[in-house]
Formats: C-alpha cells, structure tokens, sequence
C-alpha cells in the first residue's frame, strides 16, 4: 500500500511538471506570436519622424542698415535786443514735419539667453522746410518767415534688449546727439516803397540726448526689420544775427523710423533645442485688424482777404497719435508671393497741439494742421522672405479730413472749415504670424492729398489748402478660417 501510494505520487508529479513545461512553452509561445504580429502591425504604421532640432538664437553680430519715416520739430524762440530789453518777437509750439532718411550701424552681444545688449551710430537727413508769408496793404508791409528745421545729424549710443522669442527683440535705447538746424530768416517788407529789414539768425549746432524704444524682428537669413522711435532734447541755444539782435531757441526733435538691416555672421548656434511646431500661416483668406501709430501732416496753406490781407505757408505741420482698423482679403498665387485688396479707416487726435506767435504788442495764435480721420482702398503684393514672413508694397486712394483749425490772427478769430481731401496713397511694410491665425505687421503710407480752394470762413475770402500726410502704424491682424 505504502509503495503503491508512493509510486503513484511520483508519476503525478511527473504528469504535473510535464504540463507545466506545456503551458510555460504555450504561453512562450503566445508571447513570441503577439510580439510579432504587433511588430507586424507597427511595420504598417506610418514612422514618426525624431524631432527636428532648432538653433539657439544667437545675436552677437555688427550690422548696417537704413530706415525712412518722418520728423518733426517743437519748441520755442525768443529774439530780443542786445543788452536786454522787450521781447521783439517769439514763438511756441511750432512744429514742422517731413519725411525723413537715416543710415546706421552697430552691434549687439547677447549676454543671456533673453537679453542683448549693443551700441550704435546713425545719421539722419531730413528735407522740411516751412515757410510762411504774411503781408497785404491792410498791413502795409510783407513778411516771409522761414522757420528751424533739421537739416542732418548724428547720435551714438547704446541699446538694450529682452527677446520676447528667439526672434522678436524688444529694446530702449540713449545716446548723445549732434544736429545741425536750419533757423529762423524773417524778411520785412515795408509796402508803397518803404524800406526792408532782413533778420537772420544763423544756423547752428545743437548738442543733446536721444532716449528711445524700438522693436526689431530677425526674418530669415541675415535680414531684420525694425521700427523705432527717438525723442531727440536739444536744449537751450543763443545766437546773434548781424544786426545785433539775439535769439534763443529751446527746440526738441522727434523721430519715427522703419529700417531694415543686414547683420553680418550667422544667426544661431548650435542645435540643442527641440523646434517648436512648425506653423500654417493662413495667408489665403479675409483678415480684420487694429492698430496704433502716429500722423505728420506737412501742408500748404493760401488764404486772402482782398486788397487788405494775404497769408500763404508750406511746411507748416503737425503731429498726432491716431489708430486704425482694417479688413482685406489675401490671396498666396505662388509659393513665394501674395496678392490682396484691403480697406482702412484711421482715426487721430492731435493732442491740441498748437502754436503763438507774439511780436510788436500783436499776437497769432493758431491750432497745428493735423488729421481727424481718413479712410483708404488699396490692394498690396508682398513676397514672403519665410513661410511666416511677408515684405509687401501698398497703393490706393484715401479720404482724410483735416481738423478744422482755430486761429486768432490779429485779433481776428475764426475757424476753418472742415473738408475731404482726396489723393493717392503709397507705402509698404511687413507682417509675420506669430501661430496659425494672428499676425503682426508695421507698416508706413504716404498721401499725397489734392489743394482745395473752397475753404472760405468767416475771415477769409479764399482758402485753399493741400498737402502730404505721413502715417506709421503697427497693428494685430486676425486672419479668418477658410470656409
């Protein structure tokens, strides 16, 4: 019994291994099978490509480059005698504005992975010139008054920056300036044969600081874009004309600047970082947008009270802050190239800004040219420098009204009319997309509004008026899904 008991035990225990040897090699077996037919099914799946590696931005480098855009002058001039005495003549708030041009060059370190710093030098050429011409027998003399205006200068200096993507750098910017300005001439001419007077004070030399702020967007390759403004301070300044008689100007310089530079080396460092995903600009479709700037006005003014009174101004201009909104329709005809129609309206606030003129107990007083409001149509065709990145030129017709302009001319006060003027409008800018929908651009136009004669107020006779309207604007874009 006991030996019978034990070899059947025994022969359990072999039947027991054995189908444990069964099922270990069953279940191997499984396993060899599953692996390969998911090792099958993962040879279907489409391979997924290792992450594409981008370089560190890198904005050590020199650079030169070039930028228009326009200036205009404010502050005040005093002329009195030698040794003291009554004011003979003065004027505040005179602003005169134009387009202008600058070169520039400089380099940049970047000592963080989110901060640049670097210097500069650049040189602005400028071509205002104002003049202006009162006179007529009610008067019995003719004045012509050319004002100051920037003819050249040159600031060096230095810039900060926080890069608010590898791209994008946003920056302040100080410096010294030296500027050279053409000053005031006026001419006297006593009507019927009496005697003229020219006084003259020379031009001169201005020494001061520049403060500023800026963006800059690096494009592809070596090729950024910027848009800059700078607040030049020229201080205080004396100088006598031949005739004895001394003025003293306090005048301040504002400059507003698109650029495009070219920076030498490459940008970018070694690939160390994983690229962030790439983007679908949608640069075929309608997109609506805002934005803020700024206006210069630079016009020509005529007006007249017949046998009694002529005044007549070309130059004479003012500034404003003023926005705009926008809606177009793009459309990308080749890989490189874009084509659209677009409408804006711009709005614009001067600020009240105006300017008094005071001399022989008289006083002038008058509010600065400056714009309300205008509307333009156009079409733009642009190149795109990278998928997210478009270089454009723009051309169209607009609309502007002008501010009606108060003025107290000898005691005489009125206010002009305001009207329409209608002219061509040209320009260009860039835009990139910052993801798939929103994009920012920087752009600047320039209307060359037509001279109306059918502004009579209730001084004047006859009015006519013209003129050329600089805009700077920098705005968001949202462009709308494809149906």
């Amino acid at each position: 019994m006991g030996a019978t008991g034990t070899g059947r035990q025994g022969r359990d225990l072999v039947h027991s291994k054995r189908r444990l040897v069964r099922a270990v090699t069953l279940l191997g077996a499984a396993q060899v099978a599953a692996f390969a037919v998911t090792a099958a099914r993962a040879a279907d799946l489409p391979v997924k490509a290792p992450s594409r590696l981008a370089p560190v931005a890198n904005w050590t480098q020199f650079y030169i480059g070039a930028g228009l855009g326009f200036d205009f002058m404010s502050g005040r001039s005093n002329l009195t005698p030698v040794g003291g005495g009554p004011s003979l003549f003065g004027l505040d708030g005179l602003q005169g504005a134009d387009l202008g041009l600058s070169a520039f060059a400089g380099f940049d370190v970047q000592v963080a992975s989110r901060f640049v710093v670097g210097g500069f030098v650049d040189y602005d050429w400028s071509r205002q010139r104002t003049i202006v011409n009162v006179g007529g027998n009610g008067l019995g003399l003719n004045v012509t008054a050319g004002m100051p205006s920037l003819d050249q200068g040159w600031t060096i200096g230095g810039r900060a920056g926080f890069l608010a993507t590898p791209d994008i750098l946003l920056y302040g910017l100080a410096g010294y300036s030296q500027m050279r300005i053409n000053n005031w001439n006026l001419n006297y001419v006593i009507l019927g044969g009496g005697p003229s007077l020219t006084v003259q004070e020379p031009a001169q030399t201005s020494h001061g600081y520049t403060v500023g702020a800026g963006v800059e967007y690096r494009l592809a390759g070596n090729v950024s874009l910027r848009g800059e403004y700078r607040y030049v301070g020229l201080g205080r300044n004396t100088t006598v004309d031949p005739l004895g008689a001394v003025w003293t100007t306090d005048l301040s310089e504002h400059v507003i600047r698109i650029g495009a530079a070219y920076r030498f080396g490459q940008f970018g460092g070694p690939a160390t970082t994983a690229a962030a995903p790439a983007l679908n600009p949608a640069w075929t479709g309608v997109y609506v947008g805002a934005g803020i700037g700024g206006d210069a006005i630079t016009p020509h003014v005529a007006a007249s009270i017949p046998g009694a009174l002529d005044f007549n101004a070309a130059g004479l201009g003012g500034a404003d802050v003023g926005g705009t909104f926008t809606i177009g329709y793009d459309r990308q005809i080749a890989p490189k190239w874009v084509i659209g129609a677009f409408g804006l309206i711009d709005l614009a606030t001067n600020g009240g800004a105006s300017v008094t003129a005071t001399g022989g107990g008289a006083t002038i007083t008058s509010d600065l040219a400056s714009v309300k409001w205008a509307w333009t149509v156009g079409g733009r065709a642009g190149y795109l420098v990278s998928p997210e990145t478009l270089v454009y030129v723009l051309g169209g017709y607009s609309g502007s009204t002008a501010r009606g302009v108060t003025y107290n001319l000898l005691g005489f006060v009125s206010t002009s009319p305001e009207r329409e003027y209608h002219g061509a409008t040209v320009g260009g800018g860039f835009e990139r997309f910052f993801s798939d929908r929103i994009s920012a651009r920087a752009e600047y136009r320039l209307t060359h509004v037509e001279t109306r004669d059918d502004l009579t107020d209730s001084l004047f006779t006859s009015v006519s008026a013209g003129g050329t309207i600089h805009t700077l604007r920098g705005s968001l874009v949202y462009h709308l899904p494809t149906p």
